[in-house]
Order: C-alpha cells, then structure tokens, then sequence
C-alpha cells in the first residue's frame, strides 16, 4: 500500500485528523460540538496546506506543496508526533495568523502571491527571533518534511536513487539539475 492509499484510507475511514478536533472539544465541556471541531480542523489543515505552497510553489521544474497534498501530511504528523504542547502552539499560532491576514486584506487563500509572501517573511522573521518556540518554526518544518518524502517532492523536486551504489562525495550537478537525495 502506498503513503498516498493510506492517507486516503485514514481519511475515509473517519481520519485521525478529526480525532485531535473531537478530543479537544471533549476537554472544552463539549461546548464545541464534533462538526465544529472538524471543521476548525479543516479550516487549519487547508491554512497549512496554503502556507506550504507559499514556501514550495511550483515552479517549472516540479509541482509544489498543494499539488503534492502536504496538507493532510502536515495536520497528520502535527496531530500524531508532536507533543501537545507544540499542538497548541501552533493552533494558537494560526489563529494569530488569519487575524494578521485579516487585516492585511482577507483570507490568506486569497490575497495575492506577493502580499503572501510579505507576511511569512514577516512572520519567519519573527519566528526566527525566537527560535524553535515560535509557531511557525514548527509549520516551516512540517512543510518541508511532508513535501519532501511525497512522492512529489521526493522524484521530482530532487532527484531519488531508490538502491544506493557506490560512495562518491563529489559529483557534480548539470545546471538544472535537481539535488540528489
């Protein structure tokens, strides 16, 4: 089975990425019914997913972030590996976020590619102030992981040699050329 028929079959089968958004609304007294959770985790997962494309647009070489479907990745591996602390961090984080982008002209999916830009070089800045306690040092992270061990990222923005051969430390690079992995 591949990542992607697994992801696909967690998803149908009611997904661990409600789950998280059911727990949550169990701690709040139920104040926030199960639809409501999942929806906010929809909500989180597709801001995820559009930030990583902001990172890893697709350029002429390979598709980017969207087109690889990191989003689902990263509420996974965020939901799954990180602790609940950084869970928080980062859901507090977004919020922060949409209101940046609020006021900044609208939803994040819809402001332009340059004024996305802007405000996560706004935000990286500041992330990278505070180093590895910032929200978006953790999203950054998570992008770039589930973008690159997609199958997308993984044979087409760098270039996979699934049976190693020979050590050789110096092999030179055409131009154009994607890294090797």
């Amino acid at each position: 089975m591949s990542r992607r028929e697994m992801l696909k079959a967690t998803a149908a089968a009611g997904g661990a990425l409600a789950v998280p958004g059911w727990l949550a609304a169990c701690a709040r007294g139920g104040r926030e019914t199960a639809a409501e959770a999942q929806s906010a985790q929809r909500a989180d997962r597709a801001l995820l997913e559009d930030i990583a494309d902001t990172l890893l647009p697709t350029t002429a070489a390979s598709p980017g972030a969207k087109a690889a479907g990191v989003g689902v990745t990263m509420a996974l591996l965020l939901a799954d590996c990180e602790s609940p602390e950084v869970q928080q961090r980062v859901a507090a984080g977004l919020q922060a976020f949409r209101e940046t982008c609020r006021k900044s002209g609208g939803a994040f999916a819809a402001l332009a590619q340059p004024e996305r830009e802007r405000l996560l070089r706004e935000v990286d800045a500041a992330a990278q102030e505070e180093g590895d306690t910032h929200w978006f040092s953790s999203v950054r992270q998570l992008a770039l992981t589930a973008y690159f061990t997609s199958e997308i990222g993984a044979t087409r923005a760098t270039r996979y040699v699934a049976v190693p051969g020979r050590y050789e430390g110096c092999i030179p690079l055409e131009p154009g050329q994607p890294a090797w992995w």
